[in-house]
């Protein structure tokens, strides 16, 4: 009988745990969604497999470390919808890699561009090097000053 109550309390503490984890995910997704669906949407276009990576991400164990340290909340938000909207994205073939993704507008300053190949089409620096003929250092200074130029704007 008491091995009996004692499962029962450790059933209810499970529960209530897993209503508050429930609880603390959705605070998270009122705060942040917008911000992370954005920053899918930049990635993969598609609207309903972004909407699908957006409920992949406020499902998913890593948010726990948000829940842990709201401080640090937006920043791992937006890291684990980049890695989750890359990890979504199909896989280019050999022609996908040997051809970029044609950028926004030809107009667009080399920063821009090297951002976009970075961050929303998953290309490492020494890819991005490579293919626009930089140096891996000229490719991380126009990352920096796109941010720089990013956040005075």
């Amino acid at each position: 009988m008491w091995v009996r109550g004692v499962m029962k309390q450790v059933e209810k503490k499970s529960t209530s745990q897993e209503v508050i984890r429930h609880a603390d995910h959705l605070t998270l997704y009122d705060r942040y969604g917008s911000m992370a669906y954005g920053v899918i949407l930049r990635i993969i276009p598609q609207t309903q497999i972004a909407q699908a990576v957006l409920i992949n991400l406020f499902s998913s164990p890593e948010l726990k470390a948000c829940v842990d340290d709201p401080s640090h909340a937006a920043g791992e938000i937006i890291r684990l919808a980049r890695t989750k909207a890359l990890a979504a994205r199909p896989v280019p073939n050999n022609d996908d890699t040997k051809r970029l993704r044609p950028v926004v507008d030809m107009n667009d300053t080399v920063e821009k561009v090297v951002f976009d190949l970075s961050f929303c089409q998953g290309y490492t620096p020494d890819a991005i090097a490579e293919k626009l003929h930089l140096s891996r250092t000229n490719v991380m200074k126009s990352i920096y000053v796109y941010f720089k130029d990013l956040r005075s704007s």
